[in-house]
């Protein structure tokens, strides 16, 4: 299998673990999820444009690094179900959905990464 392959096969598994019990998946036998290579952008990419949490010009709490998305996204290691940062991505409430709806929501693969990395300690790696 490609590596890609894979990494189809594994979000599949978790989507399915996710949907059909209550239980977390193993979260150290998935692909590492870097903060770096694969969190950092789906944030800079979606949340800090001007006017929203990046700019200065913002009134809203500012998510340009990794600090500030732990603090301000109430990020907590290991427990995707209890972070802020996971439930406003995959919130279907539109007044509490992040991106706001008037922007593109993250897709299933950037929503799967993030709870993939928070469930495997939210590491600034």
């Amino acid at each position: 299998m490609t590596k890609n392959t894979k990494f189809g096969v594994t979000m599949f598994a978790i989507s399915f673990l996710a949907l059909s019990c209550k239980h977390e998946p193993n979260f150290d036998t998935l692909q590492a999820v870097s903060y770096s290579t694969d969190i950092a952008p789906i944030i800079s990419g979606n949340c800090t444009f001007s006017g929203c949490h990046g700019d200065s010009l913002s009134k809203e709490f500012k998510l340009r690094n990794y600090d500030e998305v732990m603090k301000n996204c109430e990020v907590k290691p290991g427990s995707p179900q209890t972070s802020k940062l996971y439930s406003v991505v995959k919130s279907l409430n539109s007044e509490e959905i992040m991106p706001t709806p008037q922007y593109n929501p993250l897709t299933e693969k950037q929503i799967q990464l993030i709870y993939i990395w928070i469930g495997q300690g939210a590491k600034n790696n």
